[in-house]
């Protein structure tokens, strides 16, 4: 029986070996990779290490390394994609250095660091909406100066042509908020004629509204 306990031992050491899985102890958290991605860059500290301690082990030790065992989660995903994502700058920084103690030559163009991404994205969704917010500014900015300058175009006017009058408009001008400006100014908005150049507008004093509005009707 003890002999049958032993061999069930051995063939269990020999299954190991063919998987070539190596486990490992690293700073107190523990992986298990495949010896093929460990050693995947041969000329590295770590190649030679995890080659050399898997060997004289048997496959079967667990290997112990005193090094950060989470950054080392970052260097297993870059030994086996060739790329990884960390959370920030300062994981990237410290990630170098694992990769210089452990004498992998890594491209730090593939260590990516994801809070740049989301750094992006947001700035460009806020820098839209403040795009967007200004350029409301900008339009409501011109709608009141031009309703002030109608305003006082239509005060002149009106002394010798009566108060239902047509006037030239900005050819840019927001005529929806154009409007707003001017019946807070005690003007009424007949009509936009902006199919032609230049764009007009007919205007008359708000206690007309109605009656202009039926002539223009």
């Amino acid at each position: 029986m003890p002999r049958r306990k032993k061999q069930a031992s051995l063939d269990g050491e020999s299954d190991n070996m063919d998987t070539g899985i190596v486990r490992l102890n690293v700073g107190g958290t523990r992986y298990e990779a495949a010896r093929e991605t460990l050693t995947r860059l041969e000329r590295s500290m770590l190649a030679s290490l995890i080659a050399g301690t898997w060997k004289e082990g048997n496959g079967q030790n667990e290997i112990f390394l005193d090094r950060d065992g989470k950054l080392f989660a970052y260097i297993l995903a870059y030994l086996r994609s060739d790329r990884v994502y960390v959370p920030d700058l300062s994981v990237q920084s410290a990630l170098r250095d694992e990769f210089q103690y452990f004498g992998i030559d890594a491209d730090m163009s593939k260590v990516s660091v994801t809070d740049d991404f989301v750094t992006i994205n947001e700035l460009g969704k806020e820098i839209k909406r403040s795009e967007k917010s200004n350029l409301q500014k900008a339009k409501k900015i011109a709608a009141i100066k031009e309703s002030y300058r109608l305003v006082g175009e239509f005060s002149v006017r009106a002394e010798t042509q009566g108060l239902f009058l047509r006037h030239d408009i900005d050819d840019d001008v927001d005529t929806e908020l154009l409007r707003a400006c001017l019946l807070s100014r005690g003007l009424h908005v007949v009509n936009y004629h902006t199919d032609s150049m230049p764009h007009t507008v007919d205007l008359c004093a708000i206690g007309l509204k109605d009656q202009c509005d039926k002539s223009a009707g």
